[in-house]
């Protein structure tokens, strides 16, 4: 069956703080586009059972620069270029909903601008959510048996949220190649036999 998508360019001004109640369609995607992605962070509330894909687009070559699954009743921060499109994708044959707000963007604490960036994917080969922490990028939840493509600069570090601790599980530096899949399943394990 083939995906339908429903365009929804939304150049409305949201008030930092407000949420905005969006559906998405089974089989369907909506993409939003914001002036505020240039001044905020984008906050995700999944107020559904069904997990939806993340990603951000670059509507010039198509193409994802940053994606993940975001479980069930799953919540994310992603930070998006202004000239970036959000799209959000339900691949069940069930409508879902869910939740957006602008929230303050922390101040980036390691970017320079010369670190190169690397693309690749998490995957997480368990049968439980991995939910984790890429500070000042997003907070995924990685869903069972899933890939997240993203694309990070050396030097990024990538944590495990354990309850209401956070470990560190893996930074970005030039051993991981572009197209490498990373099992974060493994380091979690590897994590917590030590």
């Amino acid at each position: 069956m083939k995906n339908l998508m429903i365009l929804a360019s939304l150049l409305l001004s949201l008030q930092l703080g407000k949420k905005e109640k969006i559906e998405v369609p089974a089989m369907k995607s909506v993409e939003l586009t914001y002036q505020e992605f240039a001044s905020f962070d984008v906050n995700i509330s999944s107020t559904s059972k069904t997990p939806i894909d993340v990603s951000v687009i670059d509507p010039k070559t198509k193409k994802q620069v940053q994606g993940f699954g975001l479980g069930s009743y799953g919540n994310a921060v992603v930070s998006v270029n202004p000239e970036h499109i959000l799209r959000l994708k339900n691949n069940s044959l069930n409508d879902m909903n869910l939740s957006i707000e602008f929230v303050e963007r922390k101040p980036y604490t390691y970017n320079p601008e010369n670190a190169p960036e690397i693309n690749f994917t998490m995957h997480n080969s368990s049968l439980k959510s991995i939910p984790l922490i890429i500070p000042n990028v997003m907070n995924p939840n990685l869903s069972p048996m899933s890939n997240s493509g993203v694309s990070l600069k050396v030097g990024q570090k990538i944590y495990f949220r354990d309850g209401a601790k956070k470990v560190l599980i893996l930074t970005v530096d030039e051993s991981i190649k572009p197209g490498d899949k990373i099992d974060m399943a493994k380091l979690v394990k590897d994590l917590k036999k030590d």
